[in-house]
């Protein structure tokens, strides 16, 4: 793998951010409204402003594809860590594509809703719940993502680690913190709704900065070079 796909892929990261978080302002999720909304203001909501709406939706349905190549290359990464056998790197693989599907179905959920703005506003409602609950309570992928990074930082025993020991850490706090959006489904209203503070805005921080910190250590160790897999012993003639 060149030098200058594994830097493009770590890039990806805060691409991601950048144009996800434009996206978000610009279909008013931003702050997010409330789940105690009535239906009649939910539907109020997605009949105004509409088309800038629908620009937003679009941004963040591609946004979400970057996260794809930036999972990919943090996975090679393990996979030098760990070697042949790359249990926690596949572990990766699996949690970036379920990060992915975490953003667009619940993206679809809302393009649904202001695909008929005019419909009966409860059925606007249930489009809006069927979009906000997964979206906030995106757990699997973030603990895949996490865990498999933290637990092959921590296991790597070489002399010269990839990664210093306290990003292990780190990714073991930002597996905890994005736990508080698992308990939306609960709430209407206080730090466990999908607008309260331990399901959406804390989640919302560390998700950005977990992108910006990791894309800044994948780059500072992109000069090193990744182990190739040893090749597979030739078999003896008969």
């Amino acid at each position: 793998m060149s030098q200058g796909v594994r830097r493009l892929c770590a890039w990806c990261g805060p691409a991601f951010v950048a144009v996800f978080f434009l996206g978000v302002v610009l279909t008013g999720l931003l702050p997010p409204p409330s789940p105690a909304d009535s239906a009649a203001e939910v539907a109020h909501f997605w009949s105004t402003h509409t088309d800038v709406r629908r620009i937003g939706i679009v941004l963040m349905m591609f946004a979400a594809t970057l996260q794809a190549p930036f999972g990919a290359i943090m996975a090679v990464r393990i996979k030098s860590i760990e070697g042949r056998a790359a249990p926690l790197a596949y572990t990766m693989i699996v949690g970036t594509a379920l990060a992915v599907m975490a953003i667009i179905l619940p993206v679809f959920m809302f393009a649904a809703a202001s695909y008929r703005p005019e419909r009966s506003p409860e059925i606007t409602q249930a489009l809006n719940d069927l979009a906000w609950l997964p979206f906030v309570m995106n757990l699997p992928a973030a603990l895949l993502q996490c865990l498999a990074l933290a637990l092959s930082v921590l296991g790597d025993r070489r002399a010269t680690p990839l990664w210093p020991r306290w990003v292990g850490y780190y990714n073991l706090w930002t597996a905890f913190l994005f736990c508080g959006g698992g308990f939306a489904v609960f709430f209407k209203s206080g730090a466990f709704a999908w607008n309260g503070v331990l399901a959406f805005w804390m989640p919302a921080v560390v998700f950005g900065s977990w992108f910006l910190i990791m894309c800044y250590l994948l780059l500072r160790v992109d000069d090193q070079v990744v182990p190739e897999l040893a090749p597979e012993p030739e078999l003896a003639p008969r």
